[in-house]
């Protein structure tokens, strides 16, 4: 069951400092609806297809995250989609983007890998440093920040140093790209020790939604 309450007293508790992307993959319309008629207007998925139906379906004034997995031949759909694609985390998918032949304005976020679980996607920080050091500003594509997924099975301490070196490369690239303004950590699950470590956008889904259908 979703619960407004819930809603309501997380987004005090985040203030005005830190964004919220309600994360609605697998939610219903409805669900959406009664969020944005609260005035949210940030909604974030992962699957292209889910995202392009409720676009067609929804306000045209929501703005759309792109959360999810990229695979290189759904990228200019992706592109004309979202109104940031948080999910870049490998360097054939940037080539790509900054190559496309498209007059639409991208902002991205470049996904940072924590810790050494295999499954999670992400540049290393040095690869970040690069990337945002040779990014060609006059491109369609702004660099708008970073994005982090927090390991699974680890404790609060190690959570917190991770998101902690996070937050340390964010400062650094901030200093290399002027345009560079997001910090985005922290789920349903992590978000306290993301926000104490200084996280400005978080992404949150089942605290918000309920589980899914």
């Amino acid at each position: 069951m979703m619960n407004l309450e819930t809603y309501n007293r997380i987004k005090k508790e985040l203030g005005s400092e830190v964004g919220l992307i309600a994360v609605s993959k697998g939610q219903t319309g409805e669900k959406i609806l009664s969020l944005y008629n609260q005035g949210h207007r940030d909604f974030g998925e992962n699957f292209l297809q889910e995202l392009v139906e409720k676009k067609n379906q929804l306000p045209d004034d929501i703005r759309w995250h792109f959360l999810g997995n990229i695979q290189s031949n759904k990228l200019p759909k992706i592109i004309e989609s979202s109104y940031i694609i948080h999910s870049i985390s490998r360097q054939k998918i940037y080539e790509i983007l900054i190559n496309a032949e498209t007059n639409i304005s991208t902002k991205i976020l470049l996904q940072l890998k924590l810790g050494s679980e295999k499954t999670k996607g992400g540049f290393s920080e040095n690869e970040i440093i690069n990337i945002v050091k040779n990014h060609d500003r006059n491109s369609n594509v702004s660099i708008k920040g970073i994005m982090v997924i927090s390991e699974n099975n680890i404790d609060n301490v190690t959570r917190k140093q991770q998101f902690s070196q996070a937050k340390k490369l964010f400062e650094k690239i901030k200093k290399i790209n002027n345009e560079i303004e997001i910090l985005s950590m922290g789920m349903s699950n992590d978000y306290q020790v993301a926000i104490s470590c200084d996280s400005n956008m978080v992404r949150l889904g089942t605290v918000i939604f309920g589980k899914r259908k």
